[in-house]
């Protein structure tokens, strides 16, 4: 979810940094100029160039994962309890041209296939058995054994099992972590449309009609809050407030606000770095800072957030044959809907959600899923975009019937 932030703040830093030298200046004494009596340096001292894009040319797709760590300073925030889950999923991909992001959410509750997954670092060593449950299991029989990486392991093995798409790239942020980052830039800026208030007492979370600007807990509470009013209290009402959040936070790091202000670029930079979990090739500092430096033209229009499709069966939730679209046009670097498609405001129910799923079978040991959930080969994440995308041909996957909605929040206009 925050990784777009950090990668955008990342690409700017350095733009920052040369702001702060020029505030700086009027304090120091300066002495005539000294520089014909200064020998040059030599080739081999000269400062290197910025890292290069360890991607470039390829669809970058990594997995953001939001922990709901109850141990620590988390206890402090959302209440002790025990265990670890993953309360937010998030497939990230950033095109191979780099001038699109798709992101889609895989909601909690989603009921799949979870695969045999490693329960510790031995590639021999013991594994649990296959079986079908709520998504989120996949991250807690991981964290069962204390282990994050098994955690993140057993959600991207889960994703393979039930997408086709191939990842080993995460990041991991939890409660803490998610509030200093939004301290960080001093906060971010929604537009609440309607009051929304906690029925539960679960968080203190209650908003007037109107722009907010939330910080620390307020914010935390607004991504977190399940059983608020106007809702039917489910995870994939609240999935698009959470889109909402991320993508006002994504405005604001861009904004000149952000940019121009040395404390906040460096803040954030600071927060991120204390509280984020990374992969190993995906936090190597030189990869992500190259990575950022590719998106410096990215506009926040191009940022397209969308939930995998879905219905029920029975009382499970299940995935619709339009997530197998989803999971085809990702693997094709494909934009998710077609560029003539309008985006639909996100702040009510994704799409499919609610209604009896048109098609679904069941799994071997009783469970239900969307038929060819995840059909075709996995890949691994480095396709290249289609000859014809983008050229006006037809494109060999159709578009999927998927509400989505841009870092661009179409509410503004609701709030004034």
């Amino acid at each position: 979810m925050l990784g777009l932030g950090l990668v955008a703040v990342l690409a700017f830093g350095g733009s920052a940094a040369g702001l702060a030298a020029v505030r700086l200046n009027g304090n120091v004494e300066r002495v005539d100029d000294i520089s014909h009596l200064v020998a040059a340096p030599s080739a081999s001292a000269t400062e290197p160039p910025p890292p290069g894009d360890s991607w470039a040319g390829q669809p970058v797709r990594f997995v953001v994962l939001g922990s709901d760590d109850r141990t620590g300073v988390n206890a402090d925030i959302g209440g002790a309890d025990e265990g670890m889950r993953s309360d937010t999923t998030m497939i990230v991909q950033v095109s191979a041209d780099r001038t699109r992001v798709e992101v889609v959410s895989i909601p909690r509750d989603s009921y799949v296939r979870i695969p045999a997954c490693h329960l510790d670092r031995d590639p021999e060593g013991p594994m649990s058995r296959p079986h079908s449950a709520k998504f989120n299991a996949a991250f807690a029989l991981g964290a069962d054994t204390g282990d994050v990486g098994l955690a993140a392991a057993c959600t991207l093995s889960t994703i393979a099992e039930n997408t086709g798409l191939s990842m080993t790239e995460f990041l991991l942020v939890d409660f803490a972590g998610f509030q200093g980052m939004v301290d960080a830039i001093g906060g971010v800026r929604v537009c609440v449309p309607r009051a929304i208030r906690d029925t539960e007492g679960n968080t203190e979370l209650d908003l007037a009609a109107g722009w907010h600007d939330l910080v620390g807990q307020q914010a935390l509470d607004y991504v977190r809050a399940r059983y608020v009013t106007g809702s039917d209290n489910s995870d994939t009402q609240r999935i698009p407030r959470q889109q909402k959040f991320v993508g006002a936070m994504s405005r604001k790091i861009l904004s000149a606000e952000v940019l121009t202000s040395p404390r906040s670029v460096y803040g954030f930079l600071d927060a991120a770095t204390r509280s984020l979990t990374a992969s190993d090739q995906l936090g190597a500092p030189d990869n992500l800072v190259g990575l950022a430096l590719s998106l410096r033209e990215l506009q926040p229009s191009a940022v397209t957030f969308a939930t995998v499709p879905n219905g029920t069966s029975g009382k499970n939730l299940v995935w619709t044959p339009d997530a197998d679209l989803v999971w085809q046009r990702l693997q094709l670097d494909l934009p998710l809907v077609d560029p003539a498609t309008p985006v639909v405001p996100g702040d009510g129910a994704a799409a499919g959600t609610g209604e009896e799923a048109d098609a679904v079978t069941g799994t071997p040991d009783g469970g239900a899923v969307a038929p060819d959930a995840g059909a075709g080969a996995p890949d691994d994440g480095t396709r290249q975009t289609p000859p014809d995308a983008g050229t006006g041909a037809e494109p060999p996957v159709p578009a999927p019937e998927v509400t989505t909605q841009s870092a661009v929040d179409p509410d503004d206009p609701m709030c004034g």
